[in-house]
C-alpha cells in the first residue's frame, strides 16, 4: 500500500470485495488506515459458524463502538432485527427477510457465492462495561445472537 493504491492479497473473497470497491473508486486504502490500531477484537470465520465479525472503534463516531459481522446470508440474516434500507434503519419483518432469501437463492443459482453484511453500533462505554468489565465473551453473545445487526445486503461473487 502507498499513499493512493492498495492491491489486495490474500484471502479471495476478500480481494473481489477491495477490488470491486476500487473498481467503483472507493478509498479503499484510506479506509483501512483509519481502521488500524481501531480493532477491539475479531471472531474469526470458521466453515462452521459461516460468519465472522470485527469490532471497530468507530474512526468518524468517537465514543462508538461498530461490530461488523459478515458471512452466509442464512446465518446473517437470522442474526438481524433491522435492515439498513433507502428510508433509514427499518424492522426486518418477516415478509421481508422471505424477499431477501429468495433474491439470495436467486443470486446462488447463477451461480454466485452470496455473502451478506450487517452491523451493530454502541456507546464504547456500554461495551468496555458489557464485555471488558463483566467479562462477557463476545464469541459467547455471537454464538447466542444476543447481538440485533442491522441489514445492509447481500453481495454475488463469481468464483
Amino acid at each position: 500500500m502507498d499513499a493512493t493504491t492498495y492491491v489486495p492479497v490474500g484471502n479471495p473473497t476478500e480481494v473481489g470485495l477491495l477490488k470491486f470497491l476500487q473498481d467503483a473508486d472507493i478509498p479503499v486504502h484510506l479506509l483501512i488506515q483509519q481502521k488500524l490500531g481501531r480493532i477491539k477484537t475479531l471472531s474469526p470465520f470458521s466453515s462452521f459458524k459461516k460468519r465472522s465479525a470485527t469490532v471497530v472503534q468507530n474512526p468518524n463516531r468517537p465514543g462508538t463502538i461498530t461490530v461488523y459481522l459478515k458471512g452466509a446470508p442464512e446465518i446473517v440474516l437470522d442474526m438481524c432485527s433491522s435492515i439498513q434500507s433507502a428510508n433509514g434503519i427499518v424492522q426486518l419483518s418477516p415478509d421481508l427477510a422471505e424477499e431477501i432469501r429468495k433474491e439470495v437463492d436467486a443470486m446462488a443459482s447463477k451461480p454466485l457465492r452470496v455473502i451478506s453484511f450487517a452491523y451493530f453500533e454502541m456507546e464504547e462505554d456500554q461495551w468496555n462495561v458489557q464485555f471488558e468489565e463483566a467479562g462477557k465473551d463476545f464469541e459467547q453473545a455471537l454464538d447466542e445472537q444476543s447481538i440485533q445487526f442491522t441489514f445492509i445486503g447481500a453481495f454475488g461473487l463469481k468464483d
